[in-house]
């Protein structure tokens, strides 16, 4: 009787060790942080294609060594070597106490792409520190611009670390009277002197923890 009763416990424990576990709950990735509505656009502009700042949706996202922001728009052209005014995309974030912007110009001659650090109140908003270059794609297959940058360029401000990235507040807007200020190349610098009109915006609320999964493949 004791020999049935241990072969029937082992029996019992076995069938629990062959149980399948549970699998843990799947994190949804980060997308769509920032959405706008269509067809807002304005003022509007003759002769212009205003669908290609006619802002979409966007995101940002980071892995341990770059930090990628995606800005989605409704038709994106290339740049345009016979066009007068410049088109500037702009994407803003918290992190650490501190503003940051990644800026997108393209001009004639160009495209160019900046990080800044928004660190001095002025009058009617903020004054800038340009941080350097990024790297970017304009993609008008995707209707996109993704820019990229190594998260070293912002480390005197932030670690990205323990923090999250918020306040998120993208723009797009029309740029008129560059003074020159470019690189040798014909790209127009941050520092360029122009009058820039908003034609459209975005803002969120949404936050971003570092790393997290995202629909931006980052770097690419």
């Amino acid at each position: 009787m004791r020999a049935g009763r241990v072969a029937a416990a082992i029996a019992v424990c076995a069938g629990v060790a062959a149980a399948p576990m549970a699998h843990a709950a799947t994190v949804r990735p980060a997308c769509d942080l920032v959405t706008d509505p269509s067809g807002d656009v304005t003022p509007t502009t003759l002769g212009a294609n205003n669908n290609d700042y006619d802002i979409r949706s966007a995101d940002i996202a980071t892995n341990k060594r770059q930090l990628t922001a995606v800005i989605r728009l409704t038709s994106l052209g290339p740049e345009d070597a016979t066009s007068a005014p410049a088109r500037d995309y702009e994407f803003d974030f918290d992190a650490n106490g501190h503003r940051f912007g990644l800026l997108a110009d393209l001009a004639t001659g160009g495209a160019s792409f900046e990080a800044a650090v928004y660190d001095t109140n002025v009058a009617g908003g903020q004054s800038g520190t340009d941080l350097g270059e990024m790297s970017g794609v304009i993609d008008s297959a995707h209707h996109e611009i993704r820019m990229t940058a190594p998260l070293s360029l912002f480390a005197p401000y932030a670690s990205f670390k323990q923090t999250y990235i918020d306040q998120l507040y993208v723009t797009s807007a029309r740029a008129f009277g560059d003074d020159g200020a470019a690189t040798p190349d014909g790209r127009v610098t941050v520092g360029s002197q122009s009058v820039a009109t908003v034609v459209d915006d975005a803002s969120s609320k949404a936050r971003y923890a570092p790393g997290r999964t995202s629909c931006v493949r980052v770097g690419k």
